[in-house]
């Protein structure tokens, strides 16, 4: 398939320039990692992960007709493990079984589309944090952590957006439930529709075996969802939202340093618990490295952006937290001054106007 692609002679002009030996350094270091052996599978650390999740699940299930609530919560946080999960087959980093792995953590445990995942984080790693083709950075109307954006918020959100975040994480995975089953339906991911039916039926069947109530079971199903929400969208936000936007014409390097944040990187425990978004500078210095190893290239990555000037950030898990919240409340009352000022210029001028209409 490669050989039949057509090769191009020239380089088109409009194609940005990379910084001087950016290239040669990242090339250099993925050699050494793949020599040192770490982009080769971690099966036991994942499969040990992943039968973990899988257990809860069942459990979960198990505990529904009890404690609905109680196993909603806990089916939310093994959704949002299984998100984790997936994440690590669709970047190929489980060798040739990374596509199933991702297909049965995505889409029969969690109800989702692969493809569809696929098709946005490609997207992400390709443009972190650009606005305009970074996906993950579509916020608003409702929320932003930077001037541009925080232009397209109204005020009422930007008054409430450090206090409403959180909650409102709740409701995404149940819009991205259309679009991503609307995703497949139009593509003719067949496979992903059945594992989407199959996901609702293998739920249906677990929770009626174990006695659960329809009430119950909603209200199991739907806690579980919102709380995934949460989950997911709390951590993910932690390593991007709040540092800087990057311009389109960056180096892989420079968006790698400079649109990531490191939070307890030096964690396992941290690892886990975030689905390793913990290690997001290394992770997208190398997407295809196994999500255990990822800690191990650290010392690499530091001297790295030493060497060219670049930002390393790595922070506590509560200075982490901080900087995001602290990011959106800031990002607000700024915007609300800079319209303030506007008003008041605006009103001085209209007065002035009117003066002068009025002494004739």
């Amino acid at each position: 398939i490669l050989r039949a692609l057509p090769v191009m002679k020239t380089v088109p002009e409009n194609v940005p320039k990379q910084a001087e030996g950016h290239p040669e350094e990242l090339a250099k270091y993925l050699k050494k990692w793949r020599d040192e052996g770490l982009m080769e599978p971690r099966p036991l650390a994942a499969g040990t992960y992943g039968a973990t999740v899988v257990a809860l699940i069942i459990f979960s299930v198990y505990m529904a007709p009890t404690y609905p609530m109680l196993a909603g919560l806990l089916v939310g946080t093994c959704w949002a493990h299984c998100g984790f999960l997936q994440h690590m087959g669709g970047h190929r980093e489980m060798g040739a079984i990374s596509f199933p792995w991702q297909h049965f953590f995505e889409g029969l445990c969690k109800g989702g589309s692969a493809s569809w995942w696929r098709n946005r984080h490609n997207k992400h790693h390709a443009k972190t944090n650009v606005i305009g083709e970074d996906g993950d950075l579509r916020t608003t109307p409702f929320f932003a952590w930077d001037a541009t954006l925080a232009q397209q918020v109204p005020d009422w959100s930007l008054k409430t957006q450090a206090f409403t975040f959180l909650p409102a994480l709740g409701a995404y995975v149940f819009v991205f439930a259309y679009t991503v089953r609307k995703f497949a339906i139009v593509k003719k991911l067949w496979l992903e529709v059945f594992l989407m039916f199959a996901h609702y039926g293998v739920f249906a069947a677990g929770l009626k075996a174990a006695g659960c109530t329809l009430s119950a079971g909603m209200t199991y199903y739907c806690i579980g969802y919102a709380w995934q929400g949460i989950y997911l969208g709390f951590f993910f936000g932690l390593s991007h939202f709040a540092v800087e936007r990057v311009p389109s014409t960056a180096s892989w390097l420079e968006s790698s340093m400079c649109g990531t944040v490191n939070w307890a990187g030096s964690s396992a425990f941290a690892g886990y618990i975030s689905g390793f978004l913990n290690i997001q500078i290394e992770h997208h210095m190398a997407p295809q490295m196994p999500m255990e190893n990822l800690r191990m290239i650290r010392g690499d990555c530091k001297a790295m952006a030493k060497k060219f000037g670049l930002p390393y950030r790595e922070l506590s898990f509560v200075d982490a937290v901080i900087l995001m919240m602290g990011g959106l409340y800031k990002t607000g009352q700024e915007e609300l001054k800079r319209r303030g000022n506007i008003i008041a210029a605006a009103g001085a001028v209209i007065g002035e106007v009117a003066e002068e209409v009025m002494n004739g």
